[in-house]
């Protein structure tokens, strides 16, 4: 039954606008991300071209293309960024957009009166969420293969492994806003105010956690690079960075991902002690309110019908 409650929420989901438009726009931007990363190739090859020719008519030796020693996946290192901020964004429009439908619709009542459980019903939200964040980043992970496979590098097993591991981060990460979202929505009546809600969560996660835990600004946080700095050397960044490096979920997924690609600062160490374990609470903690928040949801009139 939590399956087909599922199917029926991923057809609305399929004809709701906001989510395609989501869609695509990730996509485009994933898209995108490969082209920054083939035009730097494509310059720093030219570049290694020329010198080459200089180095060789002056006799000089020829150092290696520095190309080669970077990880193949460094050149899709802005793929996190965007799956953290419109993949993160484009769950928590889902999560809402699962319960607002019912709820404009009017079919709440009537959902209560049929011979299945609000539990189920709850489950059917759930089940639909994890699709669809897992079909956003199959769509950025088949975006991101076909710029690999055009790209002029060299692709191991080991780096495919290390693109689904890092596809999967994506994943995971997406869908405890998703979660976050869907039981907001079911908790608070009032018209997309799990959005708001969840939307005010994801921005303290990601720009307010960092600021307090790494002294990282806004711009740095954006940037994956850049956000992947040490904890200022001032008791106070480290005494907050131990007490809130658990939680900032924005800098466990960044670590997490820039190890998984390989673009990760040699000796630099996560703020929290196990990162994977950081988001896997988060997910599940996330999940857990989902389910009671929609499992609980007034189905026979009120506010909510």
């Amino acid at each position: 039954m939590s399956t087909l409650i599922a199917k029926q929420a991923l057809r609305g989901l399929a004809r709701d606008r906001g989510v395609a438009l989501l869609a695509a726009i990730l996509a485009v931007m994933v898209a995108v991300s490969a082209f920054l990363g083939w035009s730097a190739t494509q310059t720093v090859n030219a570049i290694y071209a020329q010198a080459v020719g200089w180095l060789t008519a002056q006799g000089a030796p020829v150092p290696p293309n520095p190309l080669h020693e970077m990880p193949p996946l460094a050149s899709l290192r802005n793929l996190p960024v965007y799956v953290s901020f419109l993949g993160a964004f484009a769950a928590i429009v889902i999560g809402q957009a699962l319960v607002e439908t019912d709820r404009r619709a009017g079919v709440l009542p009537l959902i209560g009166t049929r011979a299945v459980t609000a539990a189920t019903v709850a489950k059917g939200r759930m089940l639909a969420l994890t699709v669809a964040t897992g079909a956003l980043m199959s769509v950025a992970g088949l975006v991101s293969i076909l710029a690999l496979l055009t790209l002029p590098i060299q692709m191991g097993l080991a780096d495919w492994f290390s693109l689904a591991a890092a596809l999967a981060l994506g994943w995971l990460y997406m869908t405890i806003f998703g979660l976050l979202s869907l039981g907001l929505a079911a908790r608070l009546p009032g018209t997309a105010a799990g959005l708001l809600a969840g939307t005010v969560a994801w921005l303290a996660i990601t720009f307010v956690l960092p600021a307090l835990t790494g002294n990282v600004n806004p711009t740095a946080a954006i940037n994956p690079v850049s956000a992947l700095a040490s904890v200022p050397d001032m008791p106070v960044f480290h005494w907050l960075s131990r007490l809130l490096g658990p939680v900032s979920l924005s800098e466990a997924f960044g670590w997490l991902e820039a190890r998984a690609m390989g673009y990760l600062p040699a000796g630099l160490a996560p703020r929290a002690p196990l990162p994977l374990l950081s988001l896997g609470l988060a997910f599940a903690a996330s999940a857990a309110f989902a389910l009671h928040a929609n499992a609980t949801l007034d189905q026979t009139g009120g506010p909510d019908a």
